[in-house]
């Protein structure tokens, strides 16, 4: 039987819903900023998306929520120590966020989303840097953060208000819209000044003479 949250629990709801994606937002935003996941703030994302879930679900939601949050975080400890170097303790905290909130029914879906957000983030981040593809580093936070907030929000919104979100195919346009518009508001911020630097050092290099000194255009001077 579907749990029927109460007035209180649907505003305590609502309220940890908006925290933790605010959250989100700002792992996110740190990411792409340091190119690493904040632990505190990704705590909180955590912590309060979890209070949300049990808000509008019910208490019996935290026990697959934690045991999802184990298994995604534990593959990536271990890919961790099995590769070093190709990923980071930052992502091991990231994949267990994107397990907790996600849960065992939706964890799937949020990943396969989220690596073709990566896809689409180290192209453009190849680009704004000149780099071939998969020879740098790419903000991880950014990409599966714009494929679990659109999940995460209407799997609130399902539990707060069934009658008004149409499930299906509508659902599946809504996550990828948002979950694009997320990533490409993302991509402006990280990539874009990127490729403006690198434009501007670009320019600056064919500037300079074979001395090393910036020589100014010469204009002929007109009788």
């Amino acid at each position: 039987m579907p749990h029927d949250p109460g007035t209180v629990a649907s505003v305590l709801g609502a309220g940890s819903a908006l925290l933790a994606l605010f959250a989100m937002a700002r792992v996110a935003c740190i990411d792409i900023r340091s190119l690493e996941i904040d632990p505190d703030w990704a705590a909180l994302a955590g912590w309060a998306g979890l209070a949300a879930i049990m808000a509008v679900e019910g208490p019996g939601a935290w026990p697959e929520a934690a045991v999802t949050a184990t298994v995604a975080g534990g593959a990536t400890w271990l890919a961790v120590r099995l590769r070093p170097g190709g990923m980071g303790r930052g992502d091991v905290v990231l994949l267990a966020l994107v397990g907790l909130i996600a849960g065992p029914d939706r964890l799937l879906p949020v990943m396969c989303l989220g690596l073709a957000f990566c896809l689409m983030a180290t192209v453009a981040y190849g680009r704004a840097r000149g780099k071939r593809f998969l020879g740098h580093m790419v903000p991880g936070a950014l990409p599966f953060m714009a494929a679990l907030g659109p999940v995460f929000a209407w799997r609130i919104a399902s539990g707060l208000r069934p009658e008004a979100v149409p499930p299906g195919t509508d659902c599946a346009v809504f996550v990828g819209l948002a979950g694009i518009a997320f990533l490409s508001a993302g991509l402006l911020a990280g990539a874009l000044p990127m490729a403006a630097r690198r434009s501007a050092a670009a320019r600056a290099d064919r500037s300079r003479g074979h001395d090393g000194r910036i020589h100014q255009p010469q204009h002929r001077e007109e009788n």
